[in-house]
């Protein structure tokens, strides 16, 4: 194949192979990393009530951990989903979490400022992992006992705030009165105040039945299938680009060899030809001056004798 066209046959090959890779990689793209299974489970599940198409799948940077990845088209949707849903939740500090390992000796205020935070981060979880909580937050008021001072002791007193989806709330504030109360010690339910925060969704928020790839316009569900589709077309293109150009650098070689045959053959008669005519066997006749003058009728002084 002439350097030309084996130049234009690579960067064929290589264009399609770019756009094929580019239409594979570019099909998906993370939007939430680094997560445990259970938080990354709760954004597939929020992603899909919003009709975005989501997959979890391993998270390559961190080990142990989970990715979400939803087409490039749903992105922003599905950004916009995951912020009105508060996805993925913080995690609450509990009591091992509060506790701090850096003094030896820690102080008695110390502790109980660890212990009050402990047990307010575990509290938060258990009401944030009750169905249509978004997210709670708890103030516990525990005063430390003091065995020195006379008199009653200090009152303890909790606050809970709880974000919840809709516009009724997931429990009754009876319900988180004795959650709360029951976690902590010396707490009264009568002595939790309970506060609800309904969030209500953004209009326009389940999105539209159809979504794009590329160009075209299709039916979300059949998203996945017509990205199968379009990607093994192009590996047949490939496939069908790789065969011709394999074809022609055949044909190409079989017409150089046709042609330095013809060529071969027509040196071997040149010389077959030229060796036939300066061989020993051919012998060349000239005729002499007096015989060309005798060549058509006879002389004057040879006729016959009258």
């Amino acid at each position: 194949m002439p350097r030309p066209a084996a130049a234009a046959a690579r960067f064929v090959v290589l264009a399609l192979l770019g756009l094929a890779l580019l239409a594979l990689a570019g099909c998906a793209v993370p939007v939430a990393a680094g997560l445990e299974e259970t938080d990354a489970n709760r954004v597939v599940v929020a992603l899909d009530q919003a009709g975005i198409d989501a997959s979890k799948e391993a998270d390559p940077t961190v080990e142990g951990r989970f990715r979400v990845t939803v087409p490039r088209d749903d992105a922003a949707r599905a950004l916009a989903t995951m912020s009105d849903e508060q996805l993925p939740r913080t995690r609450s500090r509990g009591l091992l979490d509060a506790a701090d390992r850096g003094q030896l000796v820690p102080s008695q205020a110390a502790e109980q400022a660890q212990l009050v935070a402990g047990l307010a981060g575990e509290l938060e979880r258990t009401l944030g992992n009750v169905e249509g909580v978004l997210s709670a937050r708890v103030h516990l008021n525990l005063p430390p006992r003091d065995m020195l001072r006379d008199g009653p002791p200090a009152k303890s007193s909790a606050s809970v705030l709880v974000e919840h989806r809709g516009t009724t709330p997931p429990l009754a504030a009876e319900s988180v009165q004795r959650l709360v109360a029951g976690g902590a010690p010396s707490l009264a339910a009568n002595d939790v105040v309970v506060v609800f925060v309904p969030h209500v969704s953004r209009p326009g928020g389940g999105g539209s039945d159809v979504g794009h790839v590329g160009p075209i316009a299709v039916a979300r569900s059949s998203m996945t299938t017509l990205k199968i589709a379009l990607a093994s077309l192009v590996l047949l293109v490939l496939a069908l680009a790789a065969a011709t150009l394999g074809l022609y650098a055949k044909v190409a070689r079989l017409q150089r060899e046709h042609a330095e045959s013809e060529r071969a053959k027509a040196a071997g008669a040149h010389g077959r030809g030229a060796a036939a005519g300066a061989g020993p066997g051919t012998l060349s006749v000239r005729p002499s001056p007096g015989a060309q003058g005798m060549g058509g009728g006879v002389g004057p002084g040879l006729g016959p004798p009258s």
